[in-house]
């Protein structure tokens, strides 16, 4: 069973994590505004029950040997919409009782023990059920504040329903909620909008990339935006570079498909006319002494292309074993001159080997392949009798391996550019069935496994081919 992968999104990721900063600060921010509130509409409550403690205070008189309160004066009481309950007592008698309370003649108003000229608000409960808030005080009449005759201190019990800043409350508390909600809506909305803004380059970018065709013969690249986006212009740059290798290298596997099947048809049609031929005449002298040996020598040419398309693929890969050690370049390229005798009975003769540190640290299969392919490379393709020159320059990174010789076939600076592509022959017309265009194309793979670098330099009619970053084991000096 296949695993399917979760996918997200930047976009939903991006108006979520907004969302949540600005919902936690306006929650915040509507959560201090709800505190104030409730804390305004708290003190405003109590200062308007003390006003009307004091405004009560104030209609308390003496009179003779007693106290007397005139409720008359209290109209604001009946026109205020929450229920209220006060009680007057003089000393430990009660003189004085709202008209509410008459409804409950049991029921009689906190009195608690307070120093004189005090006051103290609590809540309570008042006696019809609700809850409110009560005022008490023990107090001189105005009379006897301004006199020393303290005969007749009073205490007064106001009770106040806070019923009425309750609703409020609530009302501004469900409105905060409302307008937290739709501020959350409005803010997710415009986040959502920025966010399609934002990623509006992206969005045409990806637009441009789908109307790319890899396949094209033409190298075609994202155009460049009028207004560009410092995010943006590193992955546009990125894409273009990818597109290009990418066309650039299927338009080399194109080619290289192309050569190989040039290549291997060449023989194959070769086989069939000798075989049809033979099949016809099977008589004709001619044909039947030679049959064998031209089917042979076939078969070793495509043996050939073979086992060169088979080494480039093994080096193309990270497969190849690298093993270092301590190898004599004199000697192997000695071994590559013997093992070329049979191609160029003039070897001897026209390599000259420039070597005096001959000792490098490296694999042996790799640099007898490598020396192999620019050896023969070098005496097929330089004029006949002319010196190839093998040599090893010291140099800061360490040395260079130098093949160089002389080219009767004028190179082009294209011909340089594609000269380590797969089956790549500056001679077009292939009049050699020897030839397949790999051998530097294997050199160039292995230069890579081992870290090497390979370089061409074409000057004069004169072509060089160095490979740099070999290791010099610092032997002894030895003069060839």
């Amino acid at each position: 069973m296949y695993k399917q992968s979760q996918t997200s999104s930047i976009k939903r990721n991006l108006v979520n994590s907004i969302s949540l900063v600005f919902g936690i600060i306006i929650f915040a921010v509507y959560l201090s505004i709800d505190l104030s509130l409730d804390s305004w509409v708290d003190k405003q409550f109590d200062k308007s029950l003390v006003n009307k403690a004091n405004y009560m205070k104030s209609l308390v008189k003496v009179s003779g040997d007693r106290l007397t309160f005139d409720d008359d004066l209290l109209s604001e009481f009946q026109e205020d919409e929450d229920a209220h309950f006060y009680q007057l007592w003089s000393n430990s008698s009660s003189f004085k009782r709202s008209q509410s309370l008459a409804q409950y003649p049991k029921i009689n108003l906190i009195k608690l023990t307070l120093p004189l000229n005090t006051n103290q608000l609590l809540d309570v409960t008042l006696p019809n059920g609700e809850e409110g808030r009560a005022f008490l005080s023990y107090f001189l009449p105005e009379s006897e504040q301004l006199s020393s005759n303290h005969e007749h201190p009073a205490y007064l019990a106001l009770y106040q329903s806070n019923r009425s800043s309750e609703s409020m409350l609530v009302l501004i508390d469900i409105l905060l909620v409302v307008t937290f909600f739709m501020s959350i809506a409005v803010m997710r909305y415009i986040a959502i909008r920025i966010v399609d803004k934002g990623l509006k380059p992206l969005q045409t970018m990806n637009a441009q990339i789908k109307q790319i065709g890899i396949d094209q013969s033409s190298v075609t690249e994202l155009p460049e935006p009028d207004l560009q986006f410092d995010e943006i212009e590193p992955i546009r740059k990125e894409l273009n570079a990818f597109i290009k290798a990418n066309q650039v290298f299927l338009q080399n596997e194109k080619r290289l498909t192309g050569d190989i099947a040039h290549e291997l048809k060449t023989p194959i049609a070769e086989i069939m006319s000798l075989s049809e031929i033979y099949i016809r005449y099977p008589e004709d002298e001619r044909i039947g002494e030679t049959y064998k040996q031209d089917m042979f020598k076939i078969a070793q040419r495509m043996k050939k292309i073979v086992d060169n398309l088979l080494l480039l693929q093994k080096t193309s890969s990270e497969t190849i074993q690298i093993e270092l050690e301590a190898i004599d370049l004199y000697q192997l390229v000695s071994e590559v001159m013997e093992e070329l005798t049979f191609k160029f009975s003039d070897v001897d003769n026209r390599i000259q080997i420039l070597i005096d540190k001959p000792l490098i640290f490296g694999d042996s299969f790799s640099l007898h392949t490598i020396l192999q392919n620019l050896i023969d490379n070098a005496l097929f393709y330089s004029p006949k009798g002319s010196q190839v020159t093998v040599s090893l320059v010291p140099e800061q990174a360490g040395v260079v391996l130098e093949v160089r010789n002389q080219v009767h076939t004028v190179l082009a600076e294209q011909d340089i550019a594609h000269l380590l592509e797969p089956m790549y022959q500056a001679d077009q017309s292939r009049n050699s069935n020897d030839r397949y265009g790999l051998g530097l194309s294997i050199v160039n793979n292995l230069c890579r496994l081992n870290g090497y670098q390979l370089g061409v330099v074409y000057q004069g009619g004169e072509i060089c081919f160095r490979v740099q970053g070999l290791e010099d084991t610092s032997a002894e000096t030895r003069k060839y």
